[in-house]
């Protein structure tokens, strides 16, 4: 029992047994179609070399492309460094009794994508010996380590470029429920950012467009674009909404970017009937995921202690939706 423990148990251990008996063994245990019990393994030796990742949004849509490439990017970070992804999913669940199984010692440890301020998540967290790291958001009592994109360059480079290029008459877009902070921040600090450099953006011209008023994006465009003096740039929340707005500029027959140019933020070329190349703000999400699966694998192994937030670089992507101030 103790030669075949030592064999099948954990083979990175050097043991003394001969090549034979070696062999003997793993032909026999093919035979039987036995594996050793993984969670017994996980018990003694401290580590399933598992990592759970959870959506704090608690939804994911099926052409969700902002998603399908995170979570793409987390997999393959995980699995260089010679972890499993485990997606945790059941999105209906109590935050206690979701905490208990993920901390219910399934995995080393948490990646928490984008949770809200007040994520009934982070009480158990802060607490917790869980190791515990969150994308794209902080934690609001700094308890939690993070990993996030430079959204503040981000948008200060959105209203630079805008301004740089002429344009004066700006509109900002949203599209979410009000329980999703990102989409009203975003508008918001652009709209701070131009203020600064001396460009109103008046309420007109702050318009969600999912507010019943507008019935939708071309609602809000037709609305936009039948103010005296009209806009001549739109930023746009996040790139699914821009090439939402693109592809209704070209069915009302709104030229951009000559009489409207359009930018947005992720970087991601949604699938979208439009010849253009959405103007954007470049997030890195392979290094986004990169970063943040190193990060938690140097707090499980008791490399990293402290709390860390990890900022990394965003770029505008020129693409084609951007030009100067029409005349």
């Amino acid at each position: 029992m103790t030669t075949v423990s030592r064999v099948l148990g954990d083979p990175s251990k050097p043991h003394r047994v001969s090549s034979d008996v070696v062999a003997r063994i793993q032909q026999i245990a093919t035979e039987l179609d036995y594996s050793p019990n993984l969670l017994v393994r996980s018990m003694q030796h401290g580590r399933t070399y598992t990592i759970t990742f959870f959506n704090g949004f608690r939804a994911r849509g099926e052409d969700d492309l902002y998603m399908d490439k995170l979570s793409t990017a987390v997999e393959q970070a995980c699995g260089r460094m010679g972890y499993d992804t485990l997606i945790s999913c059941v999105f209906e669940r109590s935050a206690e009794d979701t905490y208990r199984i993920i901390n219910g010692g399934r995995c080393d440890g948490l990646l928490l994508f984008a949770p809200p301020p007040n994520d009934p998540l982070f009480p158990y967290l802060r607490s917790s010996r869980l190791p515990t790291v969150l994308i794209n958001k902080t934690d609001p009592l700094g308890k939690i380590s993070a990993v996030r994109d430079d959204y503040v360059s981000g948008l200060s480079q959105v209203a630079d470029r805008l301004v740089a290029f002429g344009h004066r008459r700006i509109a900002l877009l949203t599209s979410v429920p009000a329980w999703n902070e990102d989409a009203t921040n975003r508008g918001t600090m652009v709209r701070q950012f131009l203020a600064e450099k001396g460009v109103s953006v008046p309420d007109n011209y702050f318009l969600n467009v999912n507010d019943p008023r507008y019935g939708g994006v071309e609602g809000a465009l037709s609305y936009l674009m039948s103010q005296s003096p009209r806009p001549t740039a739109v930023f746009c929340w996040h790139d699914r909404l821009g090439y939402e707005v693109l592809e209704h500029c070209e069915r009302m027959g709104i030229r951009v970017p000559d009489q409207l140019s359009v930018i947005g933020y992720d970087g991601l070329c949604w699938p979208a009937r439009t010849p253009h190349v959405l103007a954007s703000v470049r997030v890195d999400l392979t290094a986004l995921a990169t970063k943040a699966v190193a990060l938690l694998d140097s707090i499980a192994t008791g490399v990293h202690t402290g709390v860390t937030e990890i900022v990394l670089p965003v770029s505008i992507i020129p693409g084609t939706t951007l030009t100067h101030r029409p005349e």
